[in-house]
């Protein structure tokens, strides 16, 4: 998870918005609170149909309202009308009702009263019932969002909800949780956090699009001369990691700027963005590689004990434990990178912190896993085990920094004022 020194500092910055927005925030609060009038919890069983489809052009309906009148409290638009369980097709001239609720006796009746049990169920946190309830998801997000806004978030794409919580480094992949669930770990970390916890969803929503970004598209087409500057990462779980055996020689020291990238060299781990996010894609591809192998080869309870302990932050010095398939715990860094494996007789650099390098140091099973071709489909992991053992010395280790310390012995401190 995202630690609390990061946060803070994406806090900071989103505050000048958050504050210059309170006019926006109240007037969107007053929209809303104007809906509930029109369209109060205990009365949505009362609702005519006329009154609840929009696809006969009223914009006073139901319907009318949760898509369109309300648009910029989250958006639900660009989906199909079918969400709303009813609809009135202008060519059959007939309303229409979908598969949940077609072969009901009262059709209508069902979707009002399924609408009204969500909300009943959302009012007393029955979370399970809310899950159940069957009306589509997105739909669903904007109705507990609109009826209880202190309580549910109002993002209501997948998409856009597996982004944030990649970015933040909540949950993991392949947990199969539902869009509920996924939710309810972005609210968990509002309602924990000392700064958050008093603000608006309407800010939470601004401060995490803010923060992190719209998720990128999966079809986006850019001009060849971009092409290795745009990152468009596939999910984790679209991919098919390949593990490939490569020959490390022996350390040699060298004078090569690992920074330069003309020379063949590549930097692993940079303090920025782009960096940080191909990095949290290849802990996230081993973590899944490391579960799925496990699988492959009989040992399904092992693969649940595969952890991502770089999601909890990065003072273990190692990114995932995992396992031999004998049982025996394994201590796993993942560095990561967009270029493919590199040809025979070159040098690749990365950064390793000092935690990283002592515990490659000093645990018995540790690992050094380096994932090429990061943006594909079809990355590549290269395994290095206990990469820092003394003989054969693999790593040529260049210290890039230095940390200082002055003695203070003497303060003599004078003040100069206008004379």
């Amino acid at each position: 998870m995202i630690n609390t020194e990061q946060l803070r500092e994406l806090q900071a910055e989103f505050e000048p918005t958050r504050l210059a927005n309170q006019s926006k925030y109240k007037k969107l609060e007053k929209l809303r609170r104007i809906f509930e009038r029109c369209f109060p919890h205990n009365r949505i069983s009362q609702l005519k149909l006329d009154n609840y489809v929009q696809g006969k052009g009223s914009k006073k309906s139901f319907c009318y309202w949760v898509e369109w009148k309300l648009a910029d409290l989250g958006n639900i638009q660009r989906t199909p009308t079918k969400k709303f369980g009813v609809y009135y097709s202008k060519k059959k001239n007939s309303f229409q009702f979908t598969k949940e609720f077609q072969n009901r006796e009262n059709p209508f009746g069902a979707v009002l009263n399924e609408i009204t049990s969500l909300l009943d169920a959302a009012e007393k946190n029955d979370i399970a019932r809310v899950q159940s309830a069957k009306i589509s998801p997105m739909f669903k997000g904007k109705l507990l969002f609109l009826y209880f806004p202190k309580r549910f978030l109002n993002i209501y794409s997948e998409r856009h909800i597996d982004h944030f919580l990649s970015q933040l480094r909540l949950g993991e992949p392949e947990s199969n949780l539902d869009l509920i669930s996924k939710r309810e770990l972005l609210v968990k970390l509002k309602s924990s956090d000392e700064v958050m916890k008093d603000w608006r969803m309407f800010e939470f929503h601004d401060f995490l699009y803010g923060s992190q970004g719209d998720p990128p598209s999966r079809d986006l087409k850019v001009t060849p001369l971009l092409k290795d500057y745009v990152l468009n990462l596939p999910l984790p779980e679209e991919t098919e990691p390949e593990f490939i055996s490569l020959k490390p020689g022996n350390a040699v020291e060298s004078s090569e700027k690992t920074s330069d990238k003309k020379s063949g060299t590549i930097d692993y781990e940079q303090k920025n963005r782009r960096n940080k996010l191909t990095g949290n894609q290849g802990e996230d591809v081993v973590f899944l590689a490391e579960k799925r192998e496990l699988r492959k080869n009989g040992k399904p309870d092992l693969a649940k004990k595969v952890e991502a302990i770089c999601r909890n932050g990065d003072g273990a010095g190692y990114d995932i434990l995992s396992f031999e398939l004998d049982g025996t715990p394994k201590q796993i860094e993942v560095k990561s990178t967009t270029a493919r494996p590199p040809n025979p007789n070159s040098s690749f650099g990365f950064y390793l912190s000092s935690n990283e390098y002592e515990q490659a140091r000093t645990l018995a099973n540790y690992y050094l896993y380096i994932v090429f071709d990061v943006k594909s489909k079809r990355p590549k992991i290269w395994r290095i085990k206990n990469p820092a053992s003394p003989e054969p010395k693999k790593l040529n280790l260049k210290p890039t920094s230095y940390f200082a310390t002055l003695t203070v012995v003497e303060n003599d401190i004078r003040h100069y004022g206008l004379l």
